[in-house]
């Protein structure tokens, strides 16, 4: 019996140890899972208060837009004329708000050409954009390539114009082979899938040209907030110098009506066609920028004011 106790104490010792070992193997394995979930706990966290970040950043986004609404409302009724001294003109500078901050502003783009009415059999609107082509350093018979290729971009039909159009015949042999649109532009940075408009171009005529809903009636250039290169473009023998003149003249007193606009015009300028020109805006792109926490979000909207209150075209986030 004496001898059986040191044998039993001997195995006894492994046992025991191999029970320590296995607690604290098993201490380890659970501290190891409890950090797992509090970290993965504290990822959800972070992802919650992302979205709900991101959610209030878009609500005062949406804000900024509703307040620009507004503002064009109210112009709508108590003004007759659109100018650059009006308060829509003015941009919000960065506000703070409750845990947040905004900013916003309005963009007349009735002061640009519509790059969708060319799809029309207007001459006056196709000369228009020549114009301007060649203000921003294009070739006359690039232009007209150019303009040629624009307009079966957006035509219905894959008749190619000479000389310079190209319809799907063209487009499929590229590469990447694509598809002319056969339909209206919905941005201007679309320019670049059309036929010889590289990127540079597209970038200098950006500032000029815009992509509304089609129909001359409503998309009229305003005069009072055309650049001068539009101005230019606009009105046949009217040259950049002397646009920019007239951008002087209208900062201290703005045109009252297309009359008062013609009636300032240089003398080199015989017998002016006004017929798509106005003081008036129907095209704004409200642009809302918010931050609330750690989000920030930038959305753009096209307004239309034909009715007073203004309606929402299209809207995105950036």
């Amino acid at each position: 019996m004496q001898r059986l106790r040191p044998l039993l104490a001997h195995r006894a010792r492994p046992q025991k140890g191999a029970a320590v070992i296995l607690a604290l193997l098993t201490v380890t394995l659970v501290a190891g899972l409890a950090a797992a979930a509090v970290g993965d706990l504290g990822v959800a966290m972070d992802q919650i208060i992302g979205r709900h970040d991101q959610a209030q950043a878009r609500q005062l986004a949406r804000g900024t837009v509703d307040w620009a609404r507004n503002v064009l409302a109210e112009d709508a009724r108590t003004t007759q004329v659109d100018h650059l001294g009006e308060a829509w003109a003015v941009k919000v500078p960065p506000t703070p708000v409750e845990e947040g901050e905004v900013s916003g502003e309005l963009q007349d783009l009735s002061g640009r050409i519509n790059l969708n009415n060319l799809v029309q059999a207007d001459i006056l609107e196709v000369q228009q954009f020549q114009r301007l082509l060649g203000l921003v350093g294009v070739s006359d018979s690039e232009a007209l390539t150019l303009t040629d290729a624009l307009r079966d971009w957006l035509d219905a039909d894959d008749e190619p114009r000479l000389p310079g159009g190209a319809e799907s015949s063209w487009y499929s042999a590229q590469t990447p082979a694509r598809r002319p649109a056969n339909g209206a532009l919905v941005a201007v940075s679309e320019l670049t899938q059309v036929r010889g408009f590289s990127p540079d171009l597209v970038a200098r005529l950006s500032p000029f040209v815009a992509t509304l809903p089609g129909g001359t009636s409503n998309t009229r250039i305003n005069v009072n907030t055309a650049p001068a290169e539009v101005l230019a473009a606009a009105v046949e023998g009217l040259s950049l110098d002397a646009a920019r003149v007239l951008i002087v003249q209208r900062n201290r007193a703005w045109f009252k009506d297309v009359a008062d606009f013609s009636a300032r015009l240089p003398s080199s300028v015989q017998n002016p066609d006004t017929n798509g020109l106005a003081t008036t805006s129907t095209y704004f792109l409200a642009t809302g920028r918010a931050l609330f926490g750690v989000s920030m979000v930038r959305m753009e909207v096209l307004l239309d004011r034909s009715q007073n209150w203004p309606t929402i075209v299209w809207q995105k986030l950036l």
